[in-house]
């Protein structure tokens, strides 16, 4: 064979060689994963205690905004039957429905008193199975009066995917502990009119960090609304400006649920 005519046969051979590879095996060869975008940064709104009706109300009002809550539910088994279906509307609608214990009872006192397991079998059992039996499947869990200590959240953790404590005050944006730090434990910052940081242009520069710095505010307040007569009151007026402010400012609503679903 001549030389002329073995470049040429391995020429061709080289480029069946390529053909093979590309058509043939290319499918089985592993891929770099594409590298995940950073979670959009936002706000979890939280309410606690048993003011399904006020909640109801506030929904209504704020649903222009496409807004989402989370709201722990304590004394549900005196929940009546028109509560009972606003809850499941408010459900129906994307928020989140959780625990806030059965009788809404001072989880450190009580347990100090009685034991961290009949804590457990008075104030957290019956609660999810009561609201189970209802069509609610509470998945977090937010202490009453904020009290918590670490022996209870490692035993309520075995119920929970996530439970949430608080904190206070107008602290520095960045010493604030209000944010999602990718841990089951939460903390939420108070809105209700009567805590000493109720501030509308502090609560937006807490978002306006959370922006900046890719992260998640969580507040939490009581009973809904439009005028403030009472202790543990949040104004609808101050929801509708945190939304808009939030919507402006691209930042996205969560549910504590959706925390679970978020890149760690």
């Amino acid at each position: 064979m001549k030389r002329s005519q073995l470049v040429v046969l391995l020429l061709f051979i080289a480029l069946v060689v390529i053909l093979f590879v590309d058509f043939d095996v290319k499918g089985d060869i592993p891929t770099a994963p594409k590298k995940k975008l950073p979670n959009q940064p936002g706000i979890v709104l939280t309410f606690d205690d048993d003011y399904v009706d006020t909640w109801y109300n506030a929904e209504k009002e704020l649903r222009a905004y496409n807004w989402k809550a989370t709201f722990f539910i304590c004394k549900y088994s005196a929940f009546t039957p028109e509560q009972k279906e606003k809850l499941h509307y408010l459900q129906n609608m994307g928020h989140d429905i959780a625990g806030h214990g059965y009788n809404h009872e001072n989880a450190v006192k009580y347990a100090a008193q009685y034991g961290i397991d009949t804590y457990i079998k008075n104030e957290i059992l019956p609660l999810k199975e009561i609201m189970r039996k209802d069509g609610f499947d509470i998945k977090s869990f937010a202490y009453p009066d904020g009290a918590r200590n670490s022996q209870l959240d490692k035993r309520l953790l075995k119920y929970f995917d996530f439970i949430r404590g608080t904190t206070y005050g107008e602290l520095r944006p960045d010493a604030q502990y209000c944010y999602y730090e990718n841990k089951r434990v939460i903390y939420g910052l108070g809105i209700d009119e009567d805590y000493e940081q109720f501030n509308l242009e502090y609560y937006k520069s807490l978002l306006l960090y959370a922006k900046k710095h890719n992260k998640i505010v969580i507040f939490y307040g009581h009973k809904t609304v439009d005028k403030v007569n009472d202790r543990l009151e949040t104004p609808i007026g101050l929801l509708k400006q945190l939304c808009a402010f939030a919507i402006e400012n691209n930042l996205k609503f969560y549910s504590v649920d959706d925390l679970k679903n978020l890149e760690k």
